[in-house]
């Protein structure tokens, strides 16, 4: 069943001093790859690969904020030290933005920080490296720009307490598609998917079929896209090893929920052989088993899968 997927583009936050939150998810899970469509380069990507792996593993960051008469301190740490490198390369790229006043325009920017990106020059910004994690002061001498950066601030404690849920809201409220689209659940779903896989839904043709031995996931560009199908390729490859060692949390991300079907799938996981085929532009994911529990669990996954994409 194919269907052409209709989707936004999925932006994230250049956050001041920490990350976005998510569903927790193991190192070795969903990496984006490439470059996302509408204009968006090879930095905004790697910014947005720091931050999904940050939101990912939102439950491993600890972060204060201090508010002070010309700005705001935060403190963010993790005991992994994974984590901590990434949570320190974002630091870095962040510190660019700021220093340049560039903004790259992100559909899921916030008001308040679309602000302090505009008025990056007018903002100190230090960055001290503790044992596990990073210091980051922020001053200014104009009162708005003080005002801005502690709003954000506000947000981000936001996101890191309350997770998906609260970057979904953001988007929405933020009306973070690119694409007019007055299903924002559906809109949700598509950008995520946007995120995981990384490439433009738009113009890109996924397939779920339930087969008498299990499954078979399809995923292809309808457009020349060298850059693209590298980046389909990439990213089913490292889903095949993801779901062989039973990590279902990119579609977890993708879809906000535990998807039907992938406890058991997870659970089972040495039943089932996932196996990677390319396509001429792009490529499948083959899942096949003996054991009835595990074909009822594909059959429930794929089910659900053709449901939240709208296959046709």
């Amino acid at each position: 069943m194919t269907y052409a997927r209709a989707a936004s583009l999925l932006a994230t936050f250049a956050l001041v001093g920490t990350t976005v939150p998510a569903q927790a998810q193991p190192p070795g899970g969903m990496r984006m790859r490439g470059m996302m469509a509408g204009g968006r380069d090879s930095s905004t990507m790697a910014m947005m690969r720091l931050v999904h792996e940050m939101m990912v593993n939102h439950d491993k960051l600890r972060r204060t904020v201090t508010n002070l008469p010309n700005g705001v301190r935060t403190v963010t740490e993790s005991d992994d030290p994974a984590l901590r490198q990434v949570l320190r390369e974002h630091v870095t790229s962040t510190s660019e933005l700021i220093r340049t006043a560039h903004d790259p325009k992100m559909p899921m920017e916030t008001p308040a920080l679309r602000g302090v990106l505009r008025n990056g020059t007018n903002i100190t910004r230090r960055v001290e490296q503790t044992k596990t994690g990073v210091i980051v002061t922020e001053t200014s001498a104009d009162s708005a720009t003080v005002a801005l950066v502690q709003r954000h601030a506000a947000e981000v404690t936001d996101l890191v307490n309350r997770g998906m849920a609260a970057m979904h809201e953001a988007m929405m409220q933020n009306g973070g598609m690119t694409h007019a689209n007055t299903d924002s659940a559906f809109a949700a779903v598509q950008a995520r998917g946007q995120v995981a896989m990384g490439v433009d839904q738009y113009t890109s043709t996924h397939q779920f079929d339930v087969l008498p031995d299990g499954g078979r996931i399809e995923l292809q560009r309808n457009v020349d896209d060298p850059a693209g199908i590298a980046t389909i390729r990439a990213h089913l490859q490292d889903i095949a090893k993801a779901f062989g060692s039973g990590d279902f949390s990119t579609p977890a991300f993708v879809h906000m929920q535990t998807v039907p079907g992938a406890p058991v799938l997870a659970a089972r996981r040495r039943l089932i052989t996932y196996a990677f085929t390319p396509l001429p532009r792009g490529g499948a994911l083959r899942i096949t088993t003996t054991d009835p529990e595990a074909l009822a669990a594909v059959a429930q996954f794929m089910a659900f899968q053709q449901i939240d994409h709208r296959t046709h």
